[in-house]
């Protein structure tokens, strides 16, 4: 009994483990996918906010604890060229057809199995 307890644990940790992979090399694979086409993505960190605010910050007109960098704001930085999106090829062409296709059959399938998926638990469950 102890056995058989303890086969079925170490089933569970390999199949969440199996999970968490697939989900983290899913995410990482969707990520390279969208730099690959629109560029490295840039992090927003809370820093540059906060460092800005103490940029403008002045003190009163009579302190003499005014620095002039606290007084002058910055330039903004000059704006980088923006690449123009790739436009899809003009008109139906094959290709485009059996991927539409092929997109809208994922589509149902997913959609189907999803429903099935509930209706299974609720036949468990009620």
């Amino acid at each position: 009994m102890i056995r058989r307890s303890g086969y079925r644990w170490l089933t569970t940790v390999g199949f969440l483990l199996a999970m968490a992979f697939c989900i983290f090399f899913g995410v990482t694979l969707a990520t390279q996918g969208t730099e690959r086409i629109n560029g490295p993505m840039v992090k927003a960190t809370a820093e540059p906010q906060a460092a800005q605010g103490r940029a403008y910050s002045a003190a009163p007109a009579g302190s003499k604890t005014a620095s002039a960098a606290a007084v002058k704001p910055t330039p903004p930085a000059p704006a980088k060229a923006k690449l123009e999106p790739i436009e899809p090829p003009g008109g139906d062409t094959g290709i485009n057809r059996v991927g539409n296709k092929a997109g809208d059959l994922l589509q149902i399938l997913a959609y189907h199995g999803i429903r099935m998926i509930v209706a299974l638990f609720e036949a468990l469950l009620h």
